[in-house]
């Protein structure tokens, strides 16, 4: 039994920053359930070597999960989600800023329905400030954090990318380690639910 058995999470993030957060959580014995679009859900499912249907980097960051397929479009999606909140303590995605608050399943939204619900919102630049509104990847904030140039080539003056998704993964991290911090904080009585909100390229620059 981990340290986090009985703690329910919701997971509808996609590719790396964020299910790899939900990830740890399951290792340390969380309950999370993996919320997914309809047609191709994270497209992590077929990116890089496959074998029996599931490739290898899709398993590497989302093991312990259960899955679930859920139409946010659909009145009926937005309801089964609330249903599913309800109960849940964490809630995370990663989708670009606005997009969750337009389908009327933002922070202020879910902390009507639960009050106590821990609440992580994960984007490339933050929620505000004028790159707010691009979709960001890995290579992108390890440019826009300076990591490429301290990659730089001495011989060339070339800057060149770490070969490993860098900021994905220290984002990833600090997204699980705040997650613990507020589970802590709500069970020692210091507060209830939380908004907590990371940008890659805060996590990268520090």
């Amino acid at each position: 039994m981990g340290a986090l058995n009985g703690v329910k999470v919701l997971d509808l993030s996609v590719m790396i920053s964020g299910p790899l957060s939900a990830m740890i959580l399951a290792d340390q014995g969380a309950d999370v359930i993996k919320v997914e679009s309809p047609g191709l859900g994270d497209i992590m499912r077929f990116l890089g070597t496959n074998k029996g249907g599931m490739t290898g980097i899709f398993n590497n960051n989302n093991r312990g999960k259960r899955s679930l397929v859920v139409d946010l479009k659909k009145d009926e999606g937005r309801a089964l989600l609330l249903d599913l909140v309800a109960d849940a303590d964490v809630f995370i995605q990663n989708f670009r800023p606005g997009a969750m608050e337009r389908l009327g399943l933002g922070y202020d939204d879910l902390a009507a329905a639960n009050p106590d619900l821990i609440y992580v919102s994960i984007s490339g630049y933050g929620p505000d400030g004028p790159l707010s509104h691009r979709r960001v990847y890995d290579n992108v904030i390890q440019a826009a954090s300076g990591l490429a140039s301290v990659q730089t080539d001495p011989t060339t003056g070339i800057p060149s990318m770490y070969r490993t998704l860098i900021c994905d993964k220290v984002t990833s991290l600090n997204a699980a380690q705040a997650i613990s911090a507020a589970l802590f904080a709500r069970a020692s009585g210091r507060c209830r639910g939380q908004h907590i909100v990371i940008a890659m390229l805060d996590a990268a620059m520090a």
